[in-house]
């Protein structure tokens, strides 16, 4: 989905994926992320976001929680992350990531409210009066009232199947004085999924009515129980493009994920804003008739994957695309194909993929590396999908 543009706008990072596996030094099965190039974008959308008074919380699921990545994040201007359930917001606070907000999309499962209550998040997502319950009990033994976010709904939402819940707008006059009442929590945020969603039809980006509801339902709380939410939290597709639509729509905060590594969809088709960052590296295990077969694990079902590029020790001068496809989503990505009607393709043949991932759900390796964008390359780690070091490397120079 993003091979094209990343040949025009990160053709860095290709060399550098080819030369490192070419060299041995990475196996097949590992995504690549630049580090210099997602401070970068991180920049980009913090000066957007000063810009526009809008608030921001970076998602790293899709950079499989990777804590390197995080903190060049941090020192980039986005100084919170959202975690999309209680194990991202573990491993991230764990190194020392500051948590902006825990419970969305995933809740927090009752035995670990306690856990994340400690971890001191600026605020947590809701989906339920009895969730309010159980944080307001466990914070006040902290001696601590939590902040709390309500995730809402109403018969006009747009929801992915498997992402339903929160709380129905037609039972808000009902459910907001029993809120209220808890002594331990006190509502400081509305926020829906997704808000915004890229056309593929179209090729633009294009609100869903969660947007407006959020808005609306601000209003509603502070007219009616005179509530001041500090906090309309309207995530998906945030990047440098969407923020001053947010602000201009009157939202407060955003969460970037895969803008950080350039590979939302809009990226995909436009050359404006955040450059792509991360690489898949792959191999051809074997040929059969008109087809190569490479290595997976870390292929993702919504990847839109189309082309792979494919060379072998003359990557530099002799690298060729091939039309990819991957295995349905009810079999396991043991390998992924390669048309190969021309029959040149051979086994151990490096082939790189740029696809719309989320690494956390994946078999995958990470590396990190910095200096991809100056030729001084130092890796420093490998780490697993769910952000684990495997292999310090010593921050090696490459």
């Amino acid at each position: 989905m993003f091979l094209k543009k990343m040949q025009q706008r990160n053709p860095e990072l290709i060399e550098t994926a080819f030369y490192l596996h070419r060299k041995n030094i990475l196996e097949p099965n590992t995504y690549i992320l630049d580090l210099d190039q997602i401070q970068a974008n991180t920049a980009m959308m913090a000066e957007a976001a000063a810009e526009n008074n809008l608030s921001l919380y970076f998602m790293s699921k899709q950079l499989g929680r990777n804590p390197l990545a995080a903190q060049a994040v941090v020192e980039a201007g986005i100084k919170k992350a959202v975690a999309v359930d209680p194990w991202e917001a573990r491993t991230l606070a764990q190194a020392g990531i500051e948590l902006g907000n825990v419970g969305h999309l995933v809740q927090v499962p009752t035995s670990m409210l306690s856990e994340m209550i400690a971890y001191q998040p600026e605020i947590m997502t809701v989906y339920s009066l009895q969730k309010a319950e159980q944080i307001s009990k466990l914070a006040l033994e902290q001696n601590r009232v939590q902040p709390i976010m309500l995730r809402i709904y109403s018969q006009d939402s747009f929801n992915y199947e498997g992402q339903i819940g929160g709380f129905d707008l037609k039972n808000i006059d009902q459910v907001i004085p029993e809120l209220m009442k808890l002594k331990g929590v006190e509502i400081k945020g509305l926020t829906a999924f997704p808000c915004l969603l890229f056309n593929y039809q179209t090729k633009k980006i294009e609100t869903t009515p969660n947007l407006e509801l959020v808005i609306k339902t601000g209003e509603i709380l502070n007219e009616k129980f005179g509530l001041e939410i500090e906090q309309l939290n309207t995530p998906s597709v945030s990047c440098q493009k969407t923020i001053p639509r947010l602000a201009a729509a009157g939202a407060t905060h955003g969460e970037p994920g895969h803008a950080l590594t350039g590979t939302t969809p809009y990226h995909g088709y436009y050359d404006q804003g955040e450059k792509p960052a991360m690489i898949y590296i792959s191999e051809i295990s074997h040929l059969k008739d008109d087809k190569a077969y490479t290595f997976g694990g870390g292929f993702y079902s919504r990847s839109h994957l189309k082309n792979g590029l494919v060379a072998a020790d003359d990557y530099q001068n002799n690298s060729r695309v091939y039309s990819a496809s991957q295995p349905d989503s009810e079999m396991i990505d043991y390998y992924a194909s390669l048309e190969n009607r021309d029959r040149k393709l051979k086994i151990g043949d490096t082939v790189l993929y740029a696809f719309r991932t989320q690494i956390f759900v994946t078999r995958a390796r990470v590396a990190v590396i910095s200096g991809i964008q100056n030729g001084k390359l130092k890796l420093h780690g490998i780490y697993n999908s769910q952000g684990q070091l495997l292999d310090e490397k010593g921050g090696s120079r490459l």
